[in-house]
């Protein structure tokens, strides 16, 4: 069991057509779908809008195994996925990992996968309109606020 806290956050822009989720600290296969979990809940979830990971400050602690039987239950039992786009935002020391990772998925699903280490790179993908500096600013308000989710495995609790 990993005993350090993982932070999630995410906001939905509804007029981009966006959704922005800042994942801290070291997942698990089982963190990682509570995170699914919460962000599915929200009642301004579009399946239809495209989705950008920040996932400079975490950690994948599952398998490329673990993590494709769970992206086959979203995709095919849960029917979460819809085409669009998904932009993995990584460090330049996992981008080469994250992007043979998240490649072995595109194809599969109606989701395209696409990880960059520049944000300005996600979003010239994703939607060229979108300002750089709006989405900056609103991942690092996500990355810092002081509710978010936080939670130790197994358990979750809001407003850390």
């Amino acid at each position: 069991m990993n005993d350090h806290v993982i932070r999630y956050n995410h906001k939905i822009l509804k007029d981009k057509r966006l959704v922005l989720e800042v994942l801290q600290g070291d997942f698990s296969i089982n963190s990682l779908r509570l995170s699914r979990n919460i962000l599915y809940s929200d009642r301004l979830y579009n399946p239809h809008f495209d989705l950008l990971h920040d996932m400079r400050e975490a950690r994948m602690n599952f398998t490329l195994e673990e993590h494709t039987t769970y992206l086959h239950y979203l995709g095919k039992e849960a029917k979460v996925f819809t085409q669009r786009k998904a932009a993995i935002l990584t460090s330049e020391s996992t981008l080469a990992k994250y992007s043979e990772w998240f490649g072995t998925f595109n194809g599969k699903y109606d989701v395209e996968f696409r990880v960059f280490s520049s944000l300005g790179k996600c979003l010239e993908w994703i939607n060229p309109d979108i300002p750089e500096m709006e989405i900056a600013g609103e991942l690092e308000t996500l990355r810092t606020a002081s509710c978010s989710q936080c939670f130790k495995e197994p358990n979750a609790f809001m407003g850390f």
